[in-house]
């Protein structure tokens, strides 16, 4: 199967000059960047939805003019989204003369010369990235917008539409307000009064002042050359998709139960289940047998391994809590560890024990009242132990969750998306033991898009047990 994606047109979209934010401290021009997102990754997060034919796109030029518009909209709700990051700084302005600080979205046309039926029927993970405006990693982040959308059409009238969006400022959360703020002023466009129905914006003042700026090294990063979630040069990685229909889940719970956690979330299991399984396969890889001949493994013959699982934080600060609107990267990493002297001793319920305390380890409020009050000393020193775990560990795995997120109900006044997608093979060969949980279209499932060492992804999506559970990239339609 090959698809053909043709760029019509790239054009940029400016906040909408009548329609300011309506929060008040963006009387605040310029911005540090606060600590938090000091250690995001430098990469852009991939999204892309697909919307069957309807009689809503008809007009192509229409279509493009409603989301452009409702696009402009939605950045004066997020003005600082709209900006460049020049050396740990944001600075914006709503004048006319001061285009350079407000660079707004990218908007790109495009035409795919295959029907979306076809796609769907069997996805092509290395299309996706066709669908998108931006690749993973930025030539130069400083020069980087912070918001790309490419409309693609299909010939059968449907249309995916694919974003890019920086990490920088942005996560998961983030994401989804923007995008949720965007859809419903597509779908209002004719709606003076979305302010008073919607609660839609961004505030970042709130996160600077909880997490103000600080110097942190870049190996601090979510992801670095300093983690063990980088390629090394000369190796690949591959992404693969999963997924775990409401069925599997439900058996892997009763298998996760135990008398310490007698009730395995959704994401728990399908992270612990994934997790076991990973470190199955890379026991078997060649390379896994060097690893453990290097100084840090000397005389080990055990499996050690970390899980870092992202949790976010805007309901555990304060009280009330932070709400979506908070922008910036409001999530902390949970750290489980694992050893086993064989990987035929790991047993889905252990791993489920240790997921589950790794994470009440950041999940209340103490823990973060600590970091503000320490500005964010003691953070730092959760980082330095993580460092440290990741040098004794052989695997290490990053899990993050877009599940609840409301996705799946985005809608831009044509209803409800086929799918939503990850990147695809974005990831590959520059990112690796990355795990991303979305929710599935239909039933309590999980999708998982999964990024490992080529050798480890052979055998993981080779593996009859690991098979049982999970259905490697079935059909959407």
């Amino acid at each position: 199967m090959e698809a053909v994606v043709q760029i019509v047109s790239r054009e940029i979209i400016k906040p909408a000059p009548n329609c300011r934010t309506k929060f008040k401290e963006y009387d605040q021009k310029t911005f540090k960047l606060s600590f938090m997102d000091m250690l995001s990754p430098e990469c852009y997060i991939p999204i892309t939805f697909f919307y069957p034919n309807t009689h809503y796109f008809n007009n192509k030029e229409e279509t493009s003019r409603r989301l452009k518009f409702s696009l402009s909209k939605t950045l004066a709700q997020f003005p600082i989204l709209a900006t460049r990051i020049k050396e740990n700084l944001i600075h914006y302005s709503f004048d006319d003369d001061d285009d350079d600080d407000i660079i707004g979205a990218l908007f790109v046309e495009a035409n795919v010369k295959m029907s979306m039926d076809e796609f769907l029927k069997s996805p092509n993970l290395s299309l996706l990235k066709t669908f998108l405006p931006f690749p993973f990693i930025p030539n130069q982040v400083e020069k980087a917008m912070q918001i790309g959308v490419q409309v693609n059409f299909f010939t059968c009238g449907g249309i995916g539409i694919g974003l890019s969006l920086l990490h920088t400022l942005i996560d998961g959360t983030t994401m989804s307000s923007f995008i949720k703020c965007w859809a419903k002023f597509c779908e209002e466009e004719n709606d003076d009064d979305h302010e008073g129905k919607y609660s839609c914006g961004g505030d970042y003042s709130l996160t600077c002042s909880l997490f103000p700026y600080r110097e942190v090294s870049n190996g601090f990063r979510l992801i670095s050359s300093e983690t063990p979630f980088v390629v090394e040069k000369g190796k690949g990685s591959t992404t693969r998709r999963f997924v775990f229909d409401e069925m599997a889940i439900l058996k892997l719970k009763d298998k996760a139960k135990s008398t310490s956690v007698c009730n395995p979330t959704t994401v728990e299991v399908a992270t612990c289940f994934i997790w076991k399984y990973a470190m199955k396969a890379a026991s078997r890889c060649k390379s896994f047998e060097k690893k453990l001949e290097g100084p840090c493994f000397a005389n080990s013959d055990c499996l050690q391994s970390v899980l870092v699982h992202t949790v976010n934080m805007r309901k555990r600060i304060m009280h009330p809590p932070l709400s979506e609107n908070n922008i910036g990267n409001l999530f902390w990493r949970s750290c489980a560890y694992f050893k086993s002297f064989s990987n035929k001793d790991i047993d889905l319920a252990d791993l489920q024990i240790t997921v589950r305390q790794s994470i009440s380890e950041v999940n209340n409020n103490n823990f973060f009242q600590q970091a503000i009050a320490s500005q964010c000393t003691t953070l730092l020193s959760s980082l330095r132990r993580l460092h440290r775990l990741y040098a004794m560990c052989s695997e290490s795995y990053l899990f993050t969750s877009w599940r609840n997120m409301g996705f799946n109900g985005v809608d831009f006044g044509w209803g409800k998306p086929l799918w939503v997608a990850g990147g695809g093979n974005v990831f590959d060969s520059i990112t690796r033991n990355l795990v991303i949980l979305m929710d599935t279209m239909v039933g309590n499932g999980v999708e998982a898009w999964v990024v490992l060492d080529d050798e480890t992804m052979k055998l993981l999506e080779n593996d009859c047990e690991f098979l049982e559970f999970a259905s490697p990239n079935p059909s959407i339609c």
